[in-house]
């Protein structure tokens, strides 16, 4: 049976560029293990270098912060990203047809799936 890469390893090859479309809590509250990706920056879970998502380096007024997630609230998020995308998207014809950007959502969670 072949190795299955970890979770920070097996995302699409730009999912920082999706980023912006996932919704993160507030970072003023979070705790400092979320700010540092030690944390979920979701749920809390500890993080180790095999289960952790990268979620990208972000800028909060002047403050860079590093979010990582689980895969069980990556999933979570990506999908309600993914199923509110219409609401807020002038380029969506409609529910059940996919922009680029919600195209994109939908085979990142097909990915995070496997």
């Amino acid at each position: 049976m072949p190795e299955v890469p970890a979770p920070s390893t097996r995302l699409m090859s730009n999912p920082a560029a999706l980023v912006p479309h996932i919704p993160l809590p507030r970072l003023e509250l979070l705790s400092d293990a979320r700010t540092r990706g030690a944390e979920c920056v979701w749920g809390g879970e500890r993080l180790t270098v095999e289960t952790a998502i990268d979620l990208g380096k972000h800028t909060d007024n002047g403050f860079s912060w590093f979010p990582r997630a689980c895969l069980r609230c990556t999933r979570s998020a990506v999908r309600t990203a993914r199923d509110t995308h219409p609401d807020r998207c002038t380029e969506c014809p409609g529910p059940t047809s996919l922009c680029d950007t919600r195209r994109a959502l939908h085979d990142l969670l097909l990915e995070l799936l496997r």
